[in-house]
């Protein structure tokens, strides 16, 4: 049976044809894309991240207060957490530290630096202090100087295992919602609530 070659050219000349690359614009399409998707995936993750920053420092000081609350009586001397304000550079972010009494001053606390020394917490979280009958005022921390004594603590837990009852509120400073609630009553008893709402912990 004779063979057309012709027919054959023919026809893999159409297939060729129609098997064409891709355009510019369509490559400059895909890149929009997905670069469009990378860019909202990263968006997600740090906004995610933030989160749990803000909730790992939230446990973080209920653990640490419940485990100063037991170096008070354990010690017989009372321990406080002063909360203050850093600046660095333009942002400015809250911190906090652990100090002792000592006689009719406050020192930091000379032991267990890795519990009670010094921590900032997530930018744009502000912290609101309700105590009752005690000093709610944030101080801008100066320069470090190892000869001056730190204030008063806002917060105080006494070696008689009291505290004075209070509520610390964490802020988001953007839209102003409530992150987290901590209060603690006159037992020193600490119930830890996100959003104001949920009993998270109580210790």
């Amino acid at each position: 049976m004779p063979i057309s070659v012709t027919g054959m050219a023919t026809t893999w000349k159409g297939n060729a044809t129609r098997q064409r690359g891709f355009s510019l614009l369509e490559l400059l399409l895909v890149l929009v894309v997905v670069g469009l998707i990378v860019s909202l995936a990263g968006l997600s993750l740090s906004s995610g991240s933030r989160g749990y920053q803000i909730d790992a420092a939230a446990r973080e000081f209920v653990d640490i207060a419940a485990y100063a609350m037991d170096e008070a009586e354990l010690n017989g001397t009372d321990m406080g957490v002063l909360i203050g304000l850093d600046s660095a550079g333009d942002v400015t972010v809250y911190s906090y530290e652990w100090l002792q009494r000592a006689g009719n001053l406050w020192r930091t606390a000379p032991f267990d630096a890795d519990a009670f020394g010094r921590r900032t917490l997530p930018p744009d979280v502000e912290v609101i202090l309700e105590i009752e009958e005690g000093d709610t005022e944030l101080l801008e921390r100066e320069a470090p100087d190892d000869e001056t004594l730190p204030p008063a603590p806002q917060i105080v837990f006494f070696a008689s295992g009291e505290a004075i009852p209070g509520l610390m509120s964490w802020v988001d400073v953007g839209t102003g919602e409530v992150l987290w609630e901590l209060e603690w009553d006159l037992l020193g008893r600490f119930e830890l609530r996100r959003r104001g709402i949920e009993n998270e912990e109580e210790e």
